[in-house]
């Protein structure tokens, strides 16, 4: 009876102790699994630095490979948009309302005083006074005629009135010093000025000026540009290389002067 209870105690021994063994492959297989399946979780990762179980990542190259092997890698990319996208982004280059510059009459009628005045003195009434009241019908003729603009193209344009009661205006045709259209863009223009300068007569400038870049540079040195663009001007800093424009203030030029400085065109 004794060696029949010995017997089955040891028979009871080894099936708990091959239950026990098997319960523990069953679990270490369990837990392989788990760890295989967590690495392979790590390739859905959209964000490289992170951890899984407390353990990061060893290098950033491992995960970018597994990055670029992951289907779904996209989602990433539009949960998270990347910084470069966001930093790619600038800001929009201000823009200005057209405006057109007022006829000024002040020049016109300026010479025109002074014409009257010369015509009353003998012998200068035969030259120079008919030629300043020329000069002083023309300068009105012109202020009636003509009308510059800062035009939806952040350009500077000149145009004519075609028709003077509805101010309809177009072409005026090329320029006739050295051809091609009397429009400017705004960023060809390196200089600009007033003769004489703004406030200091009650008349205001009788001529605008202004230096651009956009005209073939082959123009540059005709006529006053010949001296506007002298070396030694241009190697002081006094001057800069460009096309000279001379033109008599029948616009305003007070208003001129704002719109410059608002659209913020380059003054030596």
């Amino acid at each position: 009876g004794g060696s029949v209870a010995l017997h089955c105690q040891q028979h009871n021994s080894y099936g708990t102790n091959s239950i026990f063994i098997h319960t523990m492959k069953t679990t270490q297989t369990i837990l392989i699994a788990l760890a295989v399946t967590a690495n392979a979780c790590l390739a859905f990762t959209p964000s490289s630095g992170r951890t899984n179980a407390g353990v990061r990542q060893s290098s950033s190259s491992t995960h970018l490979q597994a990055e670029d092997n992951n289907p779904f890698s996209f989602l990433g990319d539009m949960l998270q948009p990347k910084k470069e996208e966001a930093a790619a982004k600038v800001e929009a280059a201000p823009s200005f309302e057209p405006v057109t510059i007022s006829n000024d009459f002040r020049v016109a009628g300026a010479f025109l005083a002074a014409g009257l005045l010369l015509d009353q003195i003998p012998y200068i009434q035969l030259v120079l006074g008919s030629f300043v009241t020329l000069l002083g019908l023309l300068f009105l003729l012109q202020s009636f005629r003509l009308r510059f603009l800062f035009n939806d193209k952040n350009e500077f344009e000149l145009v004519t009135v075609k028709d003077m009661l509805t101010g309809e205006t177009g072409d005026s045709g090329e320029n006739v010093v050295v051809g091609g259209a009397n429009v400017w863009a705004l960023d060809s223009i390196v200089n600009y000025d007033f003769f004489p300068p703004i406030g200091s007569s009650p008349v205001g400038p009788i001529l605008v000026y202004f230096k651009e870049t956009q005209t073939d540079p082959k123009f540059w040195n005709e006529g006053p540009g010949e001296f506007a663009n002298k070396e030694e001007k241009i190697q002081s800093g006094e001057a800069v290389p460009g096309q000279v424009h001379f033109f008599p203030a029948v616009a305003n030029a007070e208003q001129i002067k704002a719109e410059f400085e608002k659209r913020g065109i380059a003054k030596l």
